[in-house]
């Protein structure tokens, strides 16, 4: 690749991630189905041609906004992995950590994950399949882990039915949490979510 290529393929990163971070702008400040192309060019500053040159729509900017975050969510948990590898299983205090990084994450995006759970679930069966997805994506590290903590001793359990639970519940918080404005000090939030979910799970 020459450097003037590499150049229009950077400028190119550059201004589809310039659309990605307006866009996410504009949903948090006025909500998915009330956002328009315009508004989305309009805070980038540039014309509503130009961003059909890097999307389709703006569902299609939500998803890509929606994978990046999952994606995020998912590296996150992936870190108790490193516990496997000392032979052990991931003390309490690492999965607390996650919970925290879990509950930052959800407050500085919060309007975000509303329009993921509660509007993005009215859109056409594409949008439907793709936020099942993501959710599925994420159970399937969950299971990976349970299957390790079988091999380590826990306590006998269905790791498919036990990674949904475990998906579900801590979504299911999280998003009851921001919908109640953080009503829940964050630490008693985490203590229990570790004691319902992880000492169930981890203990023989």
């Amino acid at each position: 690749m020459s450097l003037r290529q590499k150049k229009l393929e950077i400028t190119k990163k550059e201004k589809k991630n310039l659309f990605i971070i307006s866009a996410l702008a504009v949903f948090e400040e006025k909500g998915f189905n009330n956002t328009r192309v315009k508004d989305i060019t309009k805070k980038a500053k540039t014309s509503v041609g130009n961003f059909y040159n890097y999307f389709k729509s703006k569902e299609e900017v939500l998803e890509v906004i929606m994978s990046g975050i999952a994606e995020l969510m998912i590296s996150k948990f992936r870190e108790l992995f490193i516990y496997f590898k000392d032979n052990r299983i991931p003390p309490i205090s690492a999965v607390k950590k996650l919970f925290r990084g879990y509950a930052k994450m959800f407050k500085e995006k919060k309007e975000t994950f509303l329009i993921f759970f509660e509007q993005m679930g009215g859109m056409d069966q594409k949008y439907r399949t793709k936020r099942n997805e993501i959710m599925d994506n994420f159970t399937d590290e969950v299971e990976k882990i349970i299957i390790k903590l079988l091999e380590y001793g826990a306590r006998i359990q269905n790791p498919k039915i036990s990674a949904r639970v475990w998906t579900s519940t801590v979504l299911g918080v999280f998003i009851w949490w921001i919908r109640s404005n953080f009503e829940l000090d964050e630490e008693e939030l985490v203590n229990n979510l570790t004691a319902f979910l992880v000492r169930g799970t981890m203990t023989v």
